[in-house]
């Protein structure tokens, strides 16, 4: 595998020499931890030319010098020649202001794979960096850590998605700071949650600190016109340091074992336009704006749980992101077989013992990425996936809807391809395409079978003839529609 070449944002460079008018960054240690992992597996880290104007316009004269004297001992990237569609891509308008033109020229440096990967605090650069399709290989400090260790086949611990009561959590961790400054009467609000006893979910780092929280709460026929049994998100926080490292992610799919759990009609929440990554987070798990605006003049957003009688209109990866998890629609169907070491990985929860309430291990959360060696063709978005555990289990477990597919035998562009949704390693990755070409597959997880399907009932409907040995088409009808009874039950 090639040496993986990091570019680091101001803030990040600042957080890993700890940088700071204060007597440490905020961010020092974890930052130090990403910089000890990446250059203990030989990989490039790299500042831009244009960081030294970031770091040239602090007013600090003293701490201006100490920098400079830093950032001389890292390897630069010259300027390099943008495509002409990125500042469209990336959503800029010029003229750029002073800030734009370093974070456009990191962007640019990304877009040429000139570097693996770019680090940054910045949550507007991540903005930027999603608008042009490249946040698969944005991260920050605490994304960045974890995609390293996954990708060096270090130990990863999966965060756990925790069942709380309200008057359980401490009201004054850091992540309720902004909390405060958008709601003034926030503190009068939590006091009458906390004497509610409202359920909440939370993610929690190793010291207690949150890092994403959603408190809940269930409501009945509202004047947003929506009717029956409905879950109110009232609050979805994601910390600053734990953004783009899929912890909204996490939550929204333990969000939605517990509305599954309670059977309600809808699920909704009220966002300020101005939190772009939670509107487009919340769209891209099915929840749609309404006209109508809450008292707040926020912007209402609402998925709907309940599946139309007239599902024509709608096609298959739509439809699962619309009304999925725990919806799908069978037009295609393929048996991905898998084995027990790669189930336990991609699927952690699927090994019988996980629970969805309570401690719950979320694993890869919803979006994920498989590779295979399979040498099919067909596989295309919104074709259904049941994948197959072989050799022990001898069952389906597991049900997908595929996203994308890319093929090739460059592991660094298998690499970039699956991004953040990586279980596998590099040295993995290369010894998969050392054989030959590699199929990647982006799928969304829509559920796992709460009764696993042998492979005698499989062979019984006609969905395989025997044990699949690599991925195969469900290619007659007696089994799709089969697949379409059980997976359209009631839930």
């Amino acid at each position: 595998m090639t040496v993986l070449k990091i570019l680091f944002d101001t803030n990040a460079f600042y957080a890993c020499e700890d940088i700071s008018a204060q007597r440490q960054h905020a961010n020092a240690r974890a930052a130090t931890e990403l910089k000890e992992l990446a250059l203990r597996h030989g990989s490039e880290l790299f500042l831009h030319s244009e960081t030294e104007s970031d770091i040239r316009a602090t007013s600090n004269v003293a701490l201006r010098e100490a920098t400079l004297l830093k950032w001389r001992q890292w390897k630069h990237l010259s300027a390099i020649r943008s495509r002409a569609d990125l500042l469209d891509r990336a959503d800029y308008k010029e003229p750029l202001s002073r800030n734009d033109t370093v974070d456009f020229a990191m962007l640019a440096a990304l877009d040429n794979n000139a570097v693996d990967l770019l680090v940054t605090e910045d949550r507007q650069l991540r903005r930027h960096a999603e608008a042009a399709g490249l946040v698969a290989r944005t991260f920050p400090i605490l994304g960045a850590i974890e995609y390293l260790k996954k990708l060096f086949g270090e130990p990863v611990a999966l965060p756990t998605v925790h069942r709380r009561v309200a008057y359980e959590i401490n009201v004054e961790d850091p992540l309720f700071e902004s909390l405060r400054d958008d709601y003034p009467e926030f503190d009068d609000w939590w006091s009458k949650v906390s004497s509610e006893h409202r359920e909440c979910r939370t993610i929690e780092n190793e010291t207690g600190g949150i890092e994403a929280l959603a408190v809940l709460k269930e409501e009945n026929d509202l004047d947003y016109g929506l009717k029956g049994r409905v879950l109110k998100i009232c609050t979805f926080k994601v910390s600053a340091a734990a953004e783009g490292a899929k912890r909204g992610e996490l939550v929204l799919k333990a969000l939605f074992h517990y509305a599954s759990e309670i059977d309600c009609d809808s699920i909704y929440v009220t966002v300020f336009d101005n939190h772009v990554g939670l509107v487009h987070l919340f769209q891209m798990f099915g929840f749609e704006g309404l006209e109508i605006r809450s008292n707040r003049d926020e912007l209402v957003m609402v998925k709907a749980r309940r599946i139309p009688k007239d599902v024509s209109g709608y096609t298959p990866l739509g439809f699962n992101r619309l009304f999925g998890p725990s919806a799908v629609l069978v037009e295609r169907a393929f048996v991905v077989p898998i084995q027990p070491k790669w189930h336990d990985i991609l699927i952690p929860e699927a090994r019988g013992q996980a629970r969805f309430f309570g401690e719950d291990p979320s694993g890869n959360a919803i979006l994920k990425a498989y590779l295979s060696r399979s040498s099919i063709t067909q596989l295309a978005p919104g074709d259904l996936l049941i994948f197959y555990r072989s050799h022990d289990t001898m069952a389906a477990t597991v049900i997908g809807v595929v996203e994308d597919t890319f093929r090739s035998r460059d592991p660094v562009e298998i690499r970039r391809f699956v991004g953040p949704r990586t279980v596998y390693s590099d040295n993995e990755i290369k010894a998969m395409c050392d054989m030959g070409s590699v199929l990647a597959i982006l799928f969304r997880q829509d559920r796992c079978l709460s009764r696993v399907w042998r492979l005698s009932l499989l062979k019984e409907n006609h969905v395989v003839n025997a044990a699949p040995q690599a991925i195969q088409q469900v290619s007659n009808e007696e089994g799709l529609s089969w697949l379409r009874d059980q997976l359209n039950a009631p839930r």
